[in-house]
């Protein structure tokens, strides 16, 4: 499975307009689409701002083309992370009333 060809083709680009976008020549393209070149960080990185994508996503490490997290929610989470298991409960409690209700299979 190849993202590059096919987030590439989504957008109707020939090889040599994605080359252009990313400043390399239609063969280096054509080499990280057949997987017989690795493709350079910087590279990634410039595919993923073009693509607006993930990384995991365009090396096929992930099915999620975009963060499902936010930079807000990031950090709530890191500092949940952070906290001790009272903070924990606290926010276990705060949270409760708007926490998905899961059904219990034992009462099914």
């Amino acid at each position: 499975m190849n993202r590059i060809r096919d987030l590439r083709i989504m957008r109707g680009w020939l090889q040599d307009d994605l080359a252009k976008q990313i400043n390399l020549s239609r063969q280096t393209v054509s080499c990280y689409e057949n997987e017989t070149r690795s493709i350079d960080i910087e590279t990634i990185h410039r595919l993923c701002d073009i693509f607006g994508c993930t990384a995991d996503y365009l090396l096929c490490r992930s099915d999620m083309p975009t963060p499902q997290i936010s930079a807000e929610d990031w950090e709530l989470l890191a500092a949940y992370h952070a906290a001790d298991d009272r903070a924990r409960q606290m926010v276990a409690l705060a949270l409760e009333p708007w926490a998905e209700k899961k059904e219990n299979p034992a009462a099914v």
